[in-house]
């Protein structure tokens, strides 16, 4: 799963025309805190989820 959420987050990003900082910045955390929810899709919080769905990442529908 984490593989392919990657993906979609990526595809998310490109379409958005976001970089990871801008998601940092977003999230109000750090690179290293994001990476880890990258890597483990199934630590990010609901509010994260919220907000990013919010900014129109869509991949979001996929922790939910």
């Amino acid at each position: 799963m984490e593989k392919y959420f990657k993906y979609h987050f990526d595809e998310d990003l490109k379409k958005l025309g976001l970089r990871k900082y801008t998601v940092c910045k977003i999230l109000s955390c750090t690179m290293p805190t994001l990476q880890s929810r990258l890597n483990r899709p199934g630590t990010f919080t609901v509010q994260e989820i919220k907000t990013l769905k919010n900014n129109g990442f869509d991949s979001m529908d996929r922790l939910i």
